[in-house]
């Protein structure tokens, strides 16, 4: 029989290492479906079908004043009433088609029931997140398409008009972040006839590094030295400012910081790769008037991201009792589209 090997009693040998001795504690970082940034800027549409068809209606016909001239519209008394026959305006049906994802995983009775914890749970919160991250890199595949916009609608900050280069390096006496802003946002309430153009309804959306380098430049720093937000802003007051030390708000308009990282290197790798979803340098105006989700029959749309969801992250568990184990999915059937990029703006080469 083998023979184990003596040793001598100390403090850290006479008992066996077990999970109670810390209180059962568990880390774990796993984020809430709800809290991811998405949900701030994309608004949703539930589908009874996989695919489907928007209507998507051209704007200009009710602004429309040829030559900014009235005089077509002149009916003189006793005259026949004008009639030009083309006072209906362009539409077209835009399709949607959604695609299905399922995150899986599978446990062993015997794996499950000697857990010191609730495995099964936490897996299922795992690839809720993984579902989630999933669901974040689709929109911004969607958002970095650059056919999906408007040509008018994509702009290099450092080619608008006034501007003197990016916004990492603008000071407030050149103001080319706010001048940027405004000039998306008149472009927007031009390209909708004024129907989108309340801040209020729009939000700016970018990365962390993109924050952080906007947070830090004199455009910022400066105008805020120089204010009651002095103090604030050094002591990081989160009613005003942000993690990332961009203001909550920027010249009227929500911040979303989009901090959703993923890992793109495989389980085991050695090194794990981490990027953040969004890219960096870019900044998104988009508008989402209205709540995150979009009744049937509510209508007309100006939100600029839709998410159609015919299925949305539903959470499965499969009880396969011939092979003594639990299969865990998560499972979302959607489809990304930028229904109205009239509605939004990219910025361009905004930080180095």
């Amino acid at each position: 029989m083998a023979q184990g090997i003596g040793v001598y009693p100390g403090q850290s040998n006479v008992y066996v290492k077990d999970h109670a001795s810390t209180g059962y504690l568990i880390t774990q970082f796993s984020r809430n479906p709800k809290d991811f940034p998405l949900n701030r800027y994309v608004q949703y549409r539930d589908v009874s079908k996989d695919a489907g068809y928007y209507l998507k209606l051209n704007v200009e016909q009710a602004g429309r004043l040829v030559g900014g001239e009235l005089d077509e519209y002149v009916w003189p008394d006793s005259a026949d009433r004008p009639r030009r026959n083309n006072g209906t305006e362009k539409f077209n049906w835009a399709d949607y088609r959604t695609e299905r994802y399922d995150f899986d995983f599978t446990l062993g009775y015997k794996t499950r029931d000697q857990a010191g914890w609730n495995l099964q749970d936490a897996e299922l919160a795992n690839h809720a997140q993984q579902a989630m991250t999933a669901r974040t890199k689709r929109i911004h595949k969607t958002l970095e398409t650059a056919g999906n916009w408007d040509s008018s609608h994509i702009k290099d900050v450092t080619t608008i008009t006034g501007n003197t280069g990016r916004w990492d390096v603008s000071t407030t006496a050149a103001a080319d972040i706010k001048r940027s802003i405004n000039y998306g946002v008149d472009i927007i309430r031009k390209d909708t006839l004024a129907v989108v153009k309340n801040k209020k309804d729009m939000v700016l959306v970018m990365n962390p590094k993109t924050a952080q380098k906007i947070g830090e430049c004199q455009e910022m720093t400066q105008a805020f030295i120089q204010s009651v937000e002095a103090r604030p802003m050094f002591e990081g007051d989160e009613n005003i400012y942000n993690t990332y030390g961009i203001p909550n708000k920027l010249y009227g308009i929500d911040v979303v910081v989009e901090d959703t990282v993923m890992v793109t290197s495989r389980r085991d790798d050695t090194t794990p790769t981490k990027s953040d979803v969004c890219a960096d340098g870019v900044v998104y105006l988009l508008s989402r008037p209205g709540g995150l989700t979009s009744k049937a029959n509510s209508g007309p749309s100006y939100s600029t991201l839709m998410l159609f969801t015919y299925e949305d992250m539903t959470v499965e568990t499969l009880d396969d009792t011939n092979n003594r184990r639990i299969e865990g999915h998560v499972v979302d059937d959607t489809a990304e589209q930028l229904v109205a990029p009239v509605s939004g703006f990219r910025f361009e080469n905004v930080i180095a």
